[in-house]
């Protein structure tokens, strides 16, 4: 296992590549909005597209938001238009509860929030994402094969955890981009 702090320039995107198609389990970070824009800006950097779809096996981003305080946090309600245009679809909708901090806090927590975590978006690179890295397809083309193949976006970790109560809505489309 080799860990590379960061990805910065292409000399060190090339040792991390030679180090991957020798075998070792090669991990870093790269900065991106999202996982399939590291897959592309490998390739910015200079890297063949071949040895880009040769080299990576997994790519993930993520974000940290802030979870809210389970001792006070407060049922909010949201206009049925936006949780629709934030992608939520019927099933969804029916029996639907979000909640939002306390602003005023509680004696743990102090502001409505308690801790952070992470949402974390993982894209596997098929054997149809690579040929398709291989082509030199566009983020938009790389980004609609990971999800038919099943990848959640940042955004959509974000709003399932806001339905299951660990973050806010509001928290979730601050951090998160658009889909």
């Amino acid at each position: 296992v080799i860990l590379v702090g960061e990805i910065r320039d292409k000399e060190t995107a090339e040792i991390a590549v030679k180090a991957a198609l020798t075998g070792h389990l090669v991990l870093s970070t790269l900065h991106t909005n999202d996982a399939v824009q590291a897959v592309t800006r490998l390739v910015d950097m200079g890297i063949d597209p071949y040895l880009v779809s040769s080299s990576v096996i997994l790519v993930a981003a993520q974000r940290l938001v802030r979870k809210l305080c389970e001792h006070c946090r407060v049922q909010v309600d949201v206009p049925r238009k936006e949780l629709e245009a934030i992608g939520l679809v019927e099933t969804e909708l029916a029996d639907l509860q979000l909640y939002g901090p306390n602003v005023a806090g509680c004696p743990r927590c102090k502001s409505g929030y308690r801790g952070r975590m992470a949402l974390l978006e993982t894209l596997p690179l098929s054997h149809d994402l690579k040929r398709m890295v291989v082509e030199g397809r566009s983020v938009a083309e790389l980004k609609h094969k990971g999800l038919e193949e099943g990848m959640l976006t940042l955004r959509r970790i974000g709003v399932l955890n806001a339905m299951r109560g660990k973050t806010s809505l509001e928290e979730t489309l601050r951090i998160t981009m658009g889909d």
